[in-house]
């Protein structure tokens, strides 16, 4: 594939990136509406106009708890039946190619540290950093086919060596043909939370 495919592929403002939790047991989604709201109160996340918290729990495979932003939605959802944090950039991209996806990582991993040092939460909600899925909501710029992870890859592979100082151990496309692009990233350590959050502050400048 051509670097033309990346950037049109990395120019969609729909850009995803999930943390999936390390015990889904420990999960009560409900209780996060209450978690959210106060991250609207606190302003507790970056660059970002908070608008509102949405419930779709009860929708089977859904979306679960929504925090609805004006540049980007944050989920705590339980697609394919895991349950975990993502982050989706919509309306406007603010970034192309390999900035765009550290910026989602980044975003990702600054609302996942937010649950895993709630004191509501006691510290029950804790992310797994072994394995990363990364998506592109945009069917029309990214299919979900071989032919875009290969086109997206470059920059997925220089974010993981950035953060975790090694190339990622492997990719597999989780979409089906019908289904917006996502990919699971095998990541080749598995560091804090936190301490990915320092390392991709400095790589989504």
């Amino acid at each position: 594939m051509s670097g033309t495919d990346s950037v049109i592929a990395l120019t969609s403002p729909e850009i995803s990136v999930k943390l999936f939790v390390t015990d889904d047991s420990v999960v009560r989604p409900l209780e996060l509406i209450a978690v959210f709201h106060r991250w609207i109160k606190d302003d507790s996340l970056e660059d970002e106009l908070v608008i509102d918290v949405a419930n779709y729990e009860h929708v089977p495979q859904g979306p679960g708890i929504v925090l609805i932003c004006d540049k980007a939605h944050y989920y705590f959802d339980v697609r394919h039946d895991r349950w975990g944090m993502r982050y989706r950039s919509r309306r406007e991209a603010r970034a192309v190619g390999q900035e765009a996806v550290a910026r989602a990582f980044r975003s990702a991993l600054h609302a996942a540290s937010l649950l895993e040092n709630d004191p509501a939460l006691e510290g029950r909600y804790r992310f797994r950093t072994d394995q990363v899925e990364f998506g592109i909501y945009d069917r029309l710029r990214a299919p979900s086919t071989e032919d875009t992870l290969e086109a997206v890859r470059p920059a997925l592979d220089a974010t993981v060596e950035a953060l975790y100082g090694a190339p990622a151990k492997g990719y597999a496309l989780q979409s089906g043909p019908k289904e917006p692009f996502m990919v699971s990233i095998e990541a080749p350590g598995a560091p804090d939370v936190s301490e990915l959050l320092g390392k991709v502050a400095a790589t989504a400048g």
